[in-house]
């Protein structure tokens, strides 16, 4: 005669079920916490772009605006800078230009922000008119211009090319340069990063250095 079933299995109670379970939510949401304060403000965001760390003081200059005022570092202070090294009179440096105009265009929720970013447009080759045409598309924007030799500095103590800075390229759109208030470098984006990616970098790393205290504007 064979053997009956065996005894039932007895389920687990339904109290301490749950006791786990809500424990392991608790343990997942302070993770999760922890997480996210070591992201924001444990260290720099991530970006699309090219994170300069430690950020690079950029050097004193001298380059003149679109009505032959001198301009310096000094005159960066207190403000965001996003630029570019454009020749003026190529394709190349139209669309470095219109790619400075895009990024602005794109931080259009963002108006503290806007309110406090310049579009610098480095060039060696400033004709006047010129100028007054580029300066038109965005009161953001500002042309400062200098001698091929002063010009030539600035991109090398941005990491740029000399040459590229100077001439232009054809290829693609130029690399831009991030400034923080502090006149230093803080991060590049290359000419095939999108705008709408370099927005938000931008968006990014202004929230960080609010944050951190590192900005030391209003």
């Amino acid at each position: 005669m064979g053997k009956g079933p065996g005894p039932a299995r007895r389920s687990r109670p339904l109290l301490p079920r749950l006791v786990m379970a809500l424990a392991a939510i608790g343990l997942f949401l302070l993770a999760y916490q922890w997480g996210n304060q070591y992201r924001y403000s444990g260290g720099p965001p991530a970006i699309s772009g090219v994170l300069i760390r430690p950020a690079q003081p950029l050097p004193d200059f001298l380059l003149r605006d679109s009505a032959g005022e001198p301009v310096g570092r000094g005159d960066l202070l207190e403000h965001w800078s996003l630029l570019a090294f454009a020749s003026l009179s190529d394709a190349g440096g139209h669309r470095g230009i219109a790619r400075l105009v895009e990024v602005y265009n794109r931080l259009a929720d963002r108006r503290d922000l806007r309110k406090r970013l310049r579009l610098l447009v480095i060039t060696a080759d400033a004709a006047p008119a010129r100028v007054r045409d580029f300066e038109r598309l965005s009161p953001a924007i500002a042309v400062l211009s200098g001698l091929r030799d002063a010009v030539a500095d600035v991109a090398v103590a941005l990491g740029a090319e000399p040459d590229a800075a100077l001439n232009g390229s054809a290829d693609e759109p130029p690399t831009l340069f991030l400034l923080d208030p502090n006149a230093e470098l803080v991060a590049l984006f290359p000419g095939a990063q999108l705008p709408a990616a370099v927005a938000e970098d931008v968006a990014a790393l202004a929230r960080y250095q609010r944050r951190t205290g590192d900005d030391h504007t209003d």
